[in-house]
């Protein structure tokens, strides 16, 4: 009986001993490994937002404060942080993608949402959207539809504006505009693209606007209109 008391105590304090040693606040974290595929974002500027945290006791480490501050990295789109026992933090890092201009200052990724890059410079010659910025999600899906509408005239979009009433203003690299509502658009646009290489060479070589908000037809607006 007492041997068996004695070895149940042993074991009892062996567990005690272990959990100690794994969750001690003695333990602190002493590095970071981080992943993912960056050609945006420095290693060296993610360890500058872990230094702080180094030395920090390895249970205690405010994760939840350090996956905000990654986040706040301008080229940073989803974040993740974990530890790893004994003495690590796992980070693994998604960048933005972007994929389109929004307004003068800021870019889409590759999910619709904005964010303000420091510098975009390199991406001055991108397609630009305009609108509510609540709506940009579903105004990047709208670009991709009339992209590929678009296609059999041969036309690029360069600018896509929505207006507070839904419609669109339309701009393309030729410099010319379509002007587009909500009510039957597709409709509309379709009889347009149908329509557009019956239109006589010489209203079509000088348009500027293409007006499409008509139940019945579109009007084609050339530059000395526009003048007037």
């Amino acid at each position: 009986m007492k041997k068996k008391l004695s070895l149940a105590f042993v074991l009892s304090l062996f567990i005690l001993i272990a959990v100690w040693i794994f969750f001690s606040p003695a333990r602190v974290l002493t590095e970071a490994q981080l992943n993912g595929e960056l050609k945006r974002v420095s290693s060296e500027t993610v360890q500058n937002i872990v230094q702080p945290y180094i030395g920090e006791s390895f249970w205690r480490v405010d994760l939840e404060k350090l996956h905000a501050d990654l986040l706040r990295l301008e080229w940073v789109y989803k974040a993740k942080v974990k530890r790893r026992w004994p003495n690590k933090v796992i980070i693994s890092l998604e960048e933005q993608n972007p994929v389109a201009r929004w307004r003068e200052d800021g870019l889409l990724n590759q999910s619709g949402d904005i964010f303000y890059p420091h510098d975009i410079t390199p991406f001055r010659d991108w397609v630009v959207l305009e609108g509510n910025p609540l709506q940009s999600r579903k105004l990047l899906h709208d670009l991709m539809v009339f992209q590929e509408r678009f296609k059999p005239l041969g036309w690029t979009i360069d600018m896509l504006q929505q207006q507070p009433d839904g419609s669109w203003n339309i701009h393309f690299l030729s410099g010319v505009t379509v002007l587009l509502d909500k009510e039957a658009w597709q409709a509309k646009l379709s009889r347009f693209i149908r329509a557009l290489p019956k239109t006589k060479q010489t209203l079509r070589k000088f348009a500027q606007v293409f007006d499409l908000r008509y139940s019945n037809g579109f009007v084609i607006k050339q530059k000395k209109q526009l003048e007037e």
